[in-house]
């Protein structure tokens, strides 16, 4: 009986340690560059339906941000 916990104890000890090697080696920073803030779009509103949508996609029309052209309206 002894030597089965014996043996239960050494096979929990070796998962346990191997667990630990494998999460230590994968937390290491990588050569991946993460995204960062300066990646990041400003948003903007849309005068008509209020949806925000990135400021690239948008259509400025007057000082105001649309969602589409459906959306501006005729002047």
């Amino acid at each position: 009986m002894t030597k089965i916990i014996l043996l239960g104890l050494v096979i929990w000890l070796a998962i346990y340690v191997l667990k630990r090697v494998v999460n230590q080696s994968s937390s290491q920073p990588s050569n991946t560059p993460k995204p960062d803030d300066s990646e990041a779009e400003n948003m903007v509103q849309c005068a008509t339906c209020k949806v925000h949508l990135p400021r690239s996609e948008a259509f400025l029309v007057n000082s105001n941000f649309y969602c589409c052209k459906a959306h501006i309206p005729n002047t």
